[in-house]
């Protein structure tokens, strides 16, 4: 689904964006980001007067808003997406997420679980906290859009955030992690 979307960018918008002038000025394409595996990370700087300025623009827009609102893409800062690329997640691991509101690197660390197409179902999950419960809306937005089993948003002080249990064969056991995420706020 990702490269069908990714073609559709590239045939449909990228390519016309390429040659379209605005008050004679060339307007640079979305260009891949060269770190981010298979093309499927892109960088614009089109401001928002821009996009505005052009009705090409303005349906390349369109299109943003609504395969973010679907799920089928993610808007989000080039830094933000390193983190979640440099803990090789694999479809079994548990991950917490500390402090995971609004939810960008949260939807990566879910995509990730999800990136083997033979497994419907990963055994992995990522439980995904913030300490402001109106964050944590955003959580579940973000998370609804990806329609994901594979998560769980829990509202607690990651400073001190409680052991979960879980029952193995009518004995009680500590979750434990293959991977933390812990991007501190300022």
């Amino acid at each position: 689904h990702a490269k069908e979307i990714l073609h559709t960018l590239k045939e449909r918008y990228f390519k016309e964006i390429q040659d379209l002038e605005i008050d004679g000025q060339k307007i640079e394409a979305p260009q891949p980001l060269s770190w981010y595996p298979d093309d499927l990370a892109w960088h614009t700087n089109l401001s928002r007067k821009i996009l505005r300025k052009s009705p090409l623009l303005e349906k390349f827009h369109q299109f943003l808003v609504s395969e973010t609102e679907s799920g089928n893409i993610s808007r989000q800062e080039a830094v933000s997406m390193i983190p979640p690329l440099l803990m090789k997640i694999e479809p079994q691991h548990k991950i917490l997420d500390m402090c995971a509101a609004p939810g960008s690197k949260t939807a990566q660390l879910i995509e990730m679980l999800h990136s083997d197409m033979d497994v419907p179902f990963p055994e992995g999950f990522v439980i995904a906290n913030d300490v402001d419960n109106k964050r944590c809306y955003l959580l579940v937005h973000q998370a609804k859009r990806l329609n994901s089993p594979c998560i769980m948003v829990i509202n607690h002080d990651a400073s001190i955030i409680p052991n979960l249990h879980y029952d193995r064969d009518g004995k009680k056991e500590v979750l434990t992690y293959d991977r933390i995420l812990c991007d501190v706020p300022c």
